[in-house]
Protein backbone atom coordinates (compact mmCIF):
# COMPACT_ATOMS: atom_id res chain seq x y z
CA UNK A 1 0.00 0.00 0.00
CA UNK A 2 1.20 3.43 -0.96
CA UNK A 3 2.82 6.13 2.19
CA UNK A 4 0.03 8.42 0.24
CA UNK A 5 -2.63 6.41 1.09
CA UNK A 6 -1.09 5.38 4.77
CA UNK A 7 -1.19 8.59 5.55
CA UNK A 8 -4.57 9.20 4.27
CA UNK A 9 -6.15 6.79 6.66
CA UNK A 10 -4.01 8.05 9.32
CA UNK A 11 -5.68 10.91 8.94
CA UNK A 12 -8.74 9.59 9.74
CA UNK A 13 -10.82 9.46 12.97
CA UNK A 14 -12.49 6.74 12.24
CA UNK A 15 -10.95 2.86 13.03
CA UNK A 16 -9.21 1.50 9.43
CA UNK A 17 -8.31 -1.75 9.12
CA UNK A 18 -7.10 -3.32 5.96
CA UNK A 19 -7.26 -7.13 5.62
CA UNK A 20 -5.26 -9.14 2.85
CA UNK A 21 -6.81 -12.61 1.22
CA UNK A 22 -5.85 -14.55 4.31
CA UNK A 23 -8.00 -12.84 6.62
CA UNK A 24 -5.29 -11.02 8.12
CA UNK A 25 -4.74 -7.51 8.94
CA UNK A 26 -1.98 -5.49 7.12
CA UNK A 27 -2.30 -2.53 8.67
CA UNK A 28 -4.32 -0.12 11.30
CA UNK A 29 -4.39 3.21 11.52
CA UNK A 30 -3.67 5.07 14.28
CA UNK A 31 -7.46 5.44 15.17
CA UNK A 32 -7.69 1.49 15.07
CA UNK A 33 -4.29 1.23 16.89
CA UNK A 34 -5.88 3.60 20.23
CA UNK A 35 -9.36 1.51 20.16
CA UNK A 36 -8.00 -1.71 19.46
CA UNK A 37 -4.60 -1.31 21.49
CA UNK A 38 -3.96 -5.05 22.05
CA UNK A 39 -4.55 -5.73 17.79
CA UNK A 40 -1.14 -5.87 15.68
CA UNK A 41 -0.24 -6.44 12.07
CA UNK A 42 0.00 -9.80 11.35
CA UNK A 43 -3.16 -11.07 13.60
CA UNK A 44 -6.11 -12.82 12.27
CA UNK A 45 -9.00 -10.40 11.80
CA UNK A 46 -11.79 -12.22 13.56
CA UNK A 47 -9.20 -12.62 16.86
CA UNK A 48 -10.32 -8.44 16.76
CA UNK A 49 -13.31 -8.44 15.54
CA UNK A 50 -15.35 -11.31 16.13
CA UNK A 51 -18.62 -10.63 14.64
CA UNK A 52 -20.02 -13.36 12.49
CA UNK A 53 -21.71 -10.43 10.11
CA UNK A 54 -18.59 -8.53 9.68
CA UNK A 55 -16.51 -11.91 8.53
CA UNK A 56 -18.71 -13.15 5.81
CA UNK A 57 -19.42 -9.47 4.65
CA UNK A 58 -14.97 -9.25 4.46
CA UNK A 59 -15.22 -12.99 2.95
CA UNK A 60 -17.23 -11.81 -0.12
CA UNK A 61 -15.46 -8.49 -1.04
CA UNK A 62 -12.24 -10.75 -0.93
CA UNK A 63 -14.21 -12.64 -3.28
CA UNK A 64 -14.95 -9.80 -5.37
CA UNK A 65 -17.66 -7.61 -3.93
CA UNK A 66 -16.61 -4.00 -5.07
CA UNK A 67 -18.10 -3.00 -1.14
CA UNK A 68 -20.35 -3.87 1.73
CA UNK A 69 -21.88 -2.21 4.76
CA UNK A 70 -23.15 -3.90 7.76
CA UNK A 71 -24.41 -2.80 10.73
CA UNK A 72 -22.91 -4.93 13.98
CA UNK A 73 -22.73 -4.82 17.97
CA UNK A 74 -19.46 -5.42 19.69
CA UNK A 75 -19.22 -6.36 23.39
CA UNK A 76 -16.81 -3.28 24.59
CA UNK A 77 -16.29 -1.78 27.94
CA UNK A 78 -20.05 -1.44 27.19
CA UNK A 79 -22.00 -2.79 24.17
CA UNK A 80 -21.01 -0.70 20.99
CA UNK A 81 -22.55 -0.52 17.63
CA UNK A 82 -21.07 0.28 14.72
CA UNK A 83 -21.70 1.07 11.13
CA UNK A 84 -18.98 -1.17 9.44
CA UNK A 85 -17.75 0.01 5.41
CA UNK A 86 -15.74 -2.57 3.78
CA UNK A 87 -14.51 -1.57 -0.11
CA UNK A 88 -12.25 -3.86 -1.87
CA UNK A 89 -8.64 -2.01 -2.27
CA UNK A 90 -6.52 -3.35 -5.59
CA UNK A 91 -3.13 -4.61 -5.61
CA UNK A 92 -1.24 -2.11 -7.86
CA UNK A 93 1.28 -4.83 -8.96
CA UNK A 94 -1.82 -7.24 -10.04
CA UNK A 95 -1.25 -9.40 -6.98
CA UNK A 96 -5.23 -9.69 -4.39
CA UNK A 97 -6.81 -7.80 -3.86
CA UNK A 98 -7.35 -6.54 -0.34
CA UNK A 99 -10.32 -5.21 2.09
CA UNK A 100 -10.20 -1.40 4.07
CA UNK A 101 -12.75 -1.37 6.89
CA UNK A 102 -13.99 1.64 7.96
CA UNK A 103 -15.99 1.60 11.68
CA UNK A 104 -18.17 3.93 12.69
CA UNK A 105 -19.35 3.99 15.77
CA UNK A 106 -23.44 4.55 15.70
CA UNK A 107 -24.08 4.24 19.19
CA UNK A 108 -25.55 7.69 19.92
CA UNK A 109 -27.81 7.34 16.71
CA UNK A 110 -28.94 4.20 17.55
CA UNK A 111 -29.75 5.58 21.63
CA UNK A 112 -31.38 8.24 20.37
CA UNK A 113 -33.34 6.42 17.83
CA UNK A 114 -34.39 4.00 20.93
CA UNK A 115 -35.54 7.37 23.03
CA UNK A 116 -37.35 9.05 20.11
CA UNK A 117 -39.45 5.03 19.98
CA UNK A 118 -39.79 5.35 23.97
CA UNK A 119 -40.76 8.43 24.09
CA UNK A 120 -43.29 8.21 21.01
CA UNK A 121 -45.20 5.02 23.12
CA UNK A 122 -45.08 7.03 25.92
CA UNK A 123 -46.88 9.85 24.29
CA UNK A 124 -49.17 7.47 22.74
CA UNK A 125 -50.06 6.15 25.70
CA UNK A 126 -50.48 9.15 28.36
CA UNK A 127 -53.23 9.97 25.30
CA UNK A 128 -54.46 6.86 24.90
CA UNK A 129 -55.56 6.19 28.25
CA UNK A 130 -57.91 9.52 29.39
CA UNK A 131 -59.04 9.44 25.50
CA UNK A 132 -60.56 5.77 26.57
CA UNK A 133 -61.84 7.10 29.75
CA UNK A 134 -63.75 10.04 28.12
CA UNK A 135 -65.07 7.83 25.13
CA UNK A 136 -66.04 5.47 28.16
CA UNK A 137 -68.08 8.08 29.77
CA UNK A 138 -69.65 9.22 26.53
CA UNK A 139 -70.66 5.66 25.66
CA UNK A 140 -72.12 5.38 29.40
CA UNK A 141 -74.28 8.73 29.75
CA UNK A 142 -75.76 8.13 25.35
CA UNK A 143 -76.67 4.41 26.77
CA UNK A 144 -77.06 2.96 30.89
CA UNK A 145 -76.83 6.39 32.76
CA UNK A 146 -79.33 8.74 29.91
CA UNK A 147 -81.11 10.92 31.91
CA UNK A 148 -79.90 10.64 35.46
CA UNK A 149 -78.91 14.05 36.45
CA UNK A 150 -76.55 12.47 39.47
CA UNK A 151 -74.57 9.73 36.99
CA UNK A 152 -74.37 12.88 34.54
CA UNK A 153 -73.00 14.84 36.68
CA UNK A 154 -70.54 12.53 37.90
CA UNK A 155 -69.06 11.74 34.56
CA UNK A 156 -69.29 15.03 33.50
CA UNK A 157 -66.91 15.60 36.29
CA UNK A 158 -64.60 13.07 35.64
CA UNK A 159 -64.38 13.50 31.76
CA UNK A 160 -63.27 17.51 32.72
CA UNK A 161 -60.47 16.03 34.93
CA UNK A 162 -59.09 13.73 32.02
CA UNK A 163 -59.24 16.55 29.18
CA UNK A 164 -57.70 18.92 31.94
CA UNK A 165 -54.94 16.00 32.26
CA UNK A 166 -54.57 15.99 28.33
CA UNK A 167 -54.55 19.68 27.86
CA UNK A 168 -51.38 19.58 30.76
CA UNK A 169 -49.91 16.97 29.22
CA UNK A 170 -49.86 18.97 25.52
CA UNK A 171 -48.66 21.92 27.09
CA UNK A 172 -45.81 20.18 28.41
CA UNK A 173 -44.57 18.34 25.43
CA UNK A 174 -44.87 21.80 23.64
CA UNK A 175 -42.70 23.38 26.29
CA UNK A 176 -40.01 20.80 26.43
CA UNK A 177 -40.05 21.54 22.45
CA UNK A 178 -39.69 24.73 22.60
CA UNK A 179 -37.05 24.44 25.29
CA UNK A 180 -35.00 21.99 23.51
CA UNK A 181 -34.98 24.07 20.39
CA UNK A 182 -34.03 27.12 22.21
CA UNK A 183 -31.33 25.35 24.63
CA UNK A 184 -27.92 26.74 22.76
CA UNK A 185 -29.22 30.56 23.51
CA UNK A 186 -28.93 31.33 27.23
CA UNK A 187 -30.97 33.83 28.51
CA UNK A 188 -29.12 37.25 29.40
CA UNK A 189 -31.76 39.14 31.38
CA UNK A 190 -30.58 39.63 35.45
CA UNK A 191 -33.56 38.17 37.45
CA UNK A 192 -34.49 38.64 41.21
CA UNK A 193 -34.97 35.56 42.40
CA UNK A 194 -36.17 36.36 45.25
CA UNK A 195 -39.50 38.25 43.44
CA UNK A 196 -39.45 35.00 41.27
CA UNK A 197 -39.87 32.70 44.75
CA UNK A 198 -42.03 35.20 46.58
CA UNK A 199 -45.00 35.19 43.15
CA UNK A 200 -44.95 30.89 43.10
CA UNK A 201 -45.03 30.69 46.57
CA UNK A 202 -47.81 33.07 46.31
CA UNK A 203 -49.55 31.35 44.00
CA UNK A 204 -49.07 27.74 45.44
CA UNK A 205 -50.58 29.49 48.97
CA UNK A 206 -53.80 27.29 48.31
CA UNK A 207 -52.45 24.13 47.49
CA UNK A 208 -50.46 24.24 50.93
CA UNK A 209 -53.45 25.46 52.75
CA UNK A 210 -55.28 22.05 51.10
CA UNK A 211 -52.51 19.56 51.76
CA UNK A 212 -51.69 21.10 55.66
CA UNK A 213 -48.45 22.28 54.57
CA UNK A 214 -46.23 24.93 55.52
CA UNK A 215 -44.39 26.89 53.54
CA UNK A 216 -41.10 28.51 54.78
CA UNK A 217 -38.70 31.08 53.48
CA UNK A 218 -35.56 31.05 55.06
CA UNK A 219 -34.11 33.95 51.97
CA UNK A 220 -31.47 37.00 53.05
CA UNK A 221 -31.67 40.22 51.35
CA UNK A 222 -28.42 39.33 49.33
CA UNK A 223 -29.05 37.21 47.30
CA UNK A 224 -27.24 38.44 43.78
CA UNK A 225 -29.29 38.52 40.41
CA UNK A 226 -29.24 35.80 38.25
CA UNK A 227 -28.82 35.52 34.87
CA UNK A 228 -32.27 33.88 33.41
CA UNK A 229 -35.47 34.36 31.78
CA UNK A 230 -38.47 35.29 34.43
CA UNK A 231 -41.01 32.98 32.84
CA UNK A 232 -38.94 29.92 32.72
CA UNK A 233 -37.17 30.29 36.05
CA UNK A 234 -40.73 30.57 37.32
CA UNK A 235 -41.91 27.23 36.28
CA UNK A 236 -38.62 25.76 37.15
CA UNK A 237 -39.61 26.46 41.06
CA UNK A 238 -43.48 25.98 40.23
CA UNK A 239 -42.48 22.63 39.84
CA UNK A 240 -40.17 21.87 42.17
CA UNK A 241 -42.51 23.80 45.13
CA UNK A 242 -45.72 22.57 43.60
CA UNK A 243 -44.13 18.49 43.96
CA UNK A 244 -42.70 19.36 47.69
CA UNK A 245 -46.07 20.63 48.92
CA UNK A 246 -48.20 17.31 46.80
CA UNK A 247 -45.26 14.93 48.74
CA UNK A 248 -44.63 16.03 52.33
CA UNK A 249 -47.01 15.15 54.93
CA UNK A 250 -49.71 16.87 56.43
CA UNK A 251 -48.57 18.88 59.19
CA UNK A 252 -44.95 19.45 57.90
CA UNK A 253 -43.46 22.17 56.16
CA UNK A 254 -41.86 22.69 52.49
CA UNK A 255 -38.31 25.10 53.59
CA UNK A 256 -37.03 27.24 50.52
CA UNK A 257 -33.36 27.98 51.45
CA UNK A 258 -30.56 30.41 49.53
CA UNK A 259 -27.50 28.13 50.19
CA UNK A 260 -23.94 30.18 49.37
CA UNK A 261 -22.13 27.24 51.22
CA UNK A 262 -23.35 25.00 48.34
CA UNK A 263 -22.65 26.67 45.10
CA UNK A 264 -19.55 27.60 43.56
CA UNK A 265 -18.76 31.28 43.00
CA UNK A 266 -20.39 32.03 40.17
CA UNK A 267 -23.60 30.55 40.89
CA UNK A 268 -26.67 30.92 43.33
CA UNK A 269 -28.10 27.44 45.28
CA UNK A 270 -31.55 28.19 45.80
CA UNK A 271 -32.72 24.65 47.92
CA UNK A 272 -35.89 23.24 48.30
CA UNK A 273 -36.85 20.76 51.06
CA UNK A 274 -39.90 18.56 51.87
CA UNK A 275 -40.45 16.57 54.87
CA UNK A 276 -42.29 13.32 52.35
CA UNK A 277 -41.37 9.38 52.52
CA UNK A 278 -37.93 10.31 50.31
CA UNK A 279 -36.77 8.53 47.53
CA UNK A 280 -34.89 5.45 47.16
CA UNK A 281 -31.04 5.86 45.78
CA UNK A 282 -31.91 3.96 42.24
CA UNK A 283 -34.80 6.43 41.30
CA UNK A 284 -32.99 9.70 41.59
CA UNK A 285 -30.47 9.65 38.58
CA UNK A 286 -33.87 8.86 36.46
CA UNK A 287 -36.01 11.01 37.79
CA UNK A 288 -35.72 14.09 35.00
CA UNK A 289 -36.16 11.30 32.12
CA UNK A 290 -39.45 12.10 30.53
CA UNK A 291 -42.73 10.19 31.91
CA UNK A 292 -40.21 8.72 34.60
CA UNK A 293 -42.39 7.88 37.56
CA UNK A 294 -42.04 6.11 40.63
CA UNK A 295 -45.43 5.94 41.60
CA UNK A 296 -47.06 6.29 38.79
CA UNK A 297 -50.77 5.74 40.31
CA UNK A 298 -50.05 8.40 42.92
CA UNK A 299 -48.70 10.41 40.21
CA UNK A 300 -51.37 10.63 37.84
CA UNK A 301 -53.79 11.62 40.93
CA UNK A 302 -51.66 13.93 41.99
CA UNK A 303 -52.39 15.50 38.12
CA UNK A 304 -48.75 15.19 37.54
CA UNK A 305 -47.60 14.74 33.18
CA UNK A 306 -44.18 12.77 34.09
CA UNK A 307 -42.75 15.03 32.28
CA UNK A 308 -42.11 18.52 35.12
CA UNK A 309 -38.48 17.17 36.08
CA UNK A 310 -37.53 16.48 32.68
CA UNK A 311 -38.92 20.51 31.89
CA UNK A 312 -36.90 22.10 34.97
CA UNK A 313 -33.81 20.04 33.71
CA UNK A 314 -34.10 21.54 30.46
CA UNK A 315 -34.57 24.87 31.73
CA UNK A 316 -31.72 24.46 33.77
CA UNK A 317 -29.32 23.31 30.58
CA UNK A 318 -29.91 26.56 28.67
CA UNK A 319 -29.62 28.49 31.81
CA UNK A 320 -25.95 26.87 32.24
CA UNK A 321 -27.08 25.71 35.72
CA UNK A 322 -27.57 22.45 36.89
CA UNK A 323 -30.01 20.66 39.87
CA UNK A 324 -28.82 18.22 42.56
CA UNK A 325 -30.92 15.78 44.10
CA UNK A 326 -30.17 14.00 47.27
CA UNK A 327 -32.95 12.36 49.68
CA UNK A 328 -33.39 10.30 52.66
CA UNK A 329 -35.71 7.35 52.64
CA UNK A 330 -39.09 8.49 55.42
CA UNK A 331 -36.87 11.65 55.71
CA UNK A 332 -37.74 13.88 52.73
CA UNK A 333 -36.11 14.87 50.09
CA UNK A 334 -33.96 18.24 48.70
CA UNK A 335 -33.88 19.30 45.51
CA UNK A 336 -30.71 22.41 44.72
CA UNK A 337 -31.04 24.33 41.66
CA UNK A 338 -27.96 26.21 40.82
CA UNK A 339 -28.22 29.82 38.59
CA UNK A 340 -25.37 31.58 37.20
CA UNK A 341 -25.26 35.41 38.89
CA UNK A 342 -25.59 37.87 36.80
CA UNK A 343 -22.45 40.10 36.38
CA UNK A 344 -22.11 43.61 38.17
Amino acid sequence: MKKSVRYILNGLFLPVFVVNQKKNISFMNKAARARYVDAQTGQEFKEVISSKKCRKALKKVLEGAPNETVTITLQEVVPTSFRVSLSRLDDERGGAPSCVLSFEDISHIQEAEQMRHDFVANVSHELRSPLTAISGFIETLQTAAQGDAVATKRFLDLMDLEAGRMARLIADLLSLSKLQSSERVAPTQAIDVQKVLAQVTSSLSGLAEQNKVNIEHNLCNNIPLVLGDGDELTQVFQNLIENAVKYSHQGTSVAIDFCPENAPHSHVCICIRDHGDGIEPAHIPRLTERFYRIDKGRSRSQGGTGLGLAIVKHILIRHRGWMKITSEVGEGSVFSVYLPIAEH
